[in-house]
């Protein structure tokens, strides 16, 4: 916690000169790449645990992941090749984004709520395969950050 004391000018009162100080904690946090200021206020609460915030590029993903599957269900668009092709995008990429939606429930809330482990990310979804069952899903995902070596 940085701490910064801000003086003000010289104050009379009567026959003797006060010089009045106010101390004021303050905080600087990154959230999102931004920084934030805590101010008095919020000193407090600075203590305690935030929650995480979201990983937005697989919030992203996953938005995307339930729309074009909701496309194909629909019957809107008939492929990937069709999204690829509308989106301006390529085939793999619309694969690789729909394997998400064959995510347990559990895990996709997890990353809505920004608690999934530190290693869950896009890369590692595009150099993994996802297995279909839900138990070895959240297995394999709980043993992400044992696994890295960084």
């Amino acid at each position: 916690m940085n701490y910064f004391y801000l003086t003000g000018t010289p104050v009379t009162t009567f026959d003797c000169e006060k010089q009045i100080s106010t101390f004021i904690p303050l905080k600087f946090n990154k959230r999102s790449g931004r920084c934030i200021v805590t101010t008095s206020e919020d000193a407090m609460k600075a203590t305690e645990p935030h929650s995480p915030l979201p990983d937005t590029t697989m919030m992203n993903a996953l938005s995307k992941a339930f729309h074009w599957q909701r496309l194909l269900d629909r019957g809107i668009v008939h492929s990937g090749t069709e999204i690829a092709r509308k989106e301006n995008t390529d085939l793999t990429t619309v694969n690789e984004i729909l394997r998400l939606t064959l995510l347990d429930p559990g895990i996709v809330e997890s990353i809505l709520r920004g608690r999934q482990p530190e290693g869950l990310t896009m890369n590692w979804f595009n150099s993994n395969p996802i297995p279909w069952e839900w138990k070895q899903q959240r297995r394999k995902i709980k043993g992400i950050d044992r696994n890295q070596t960084d």
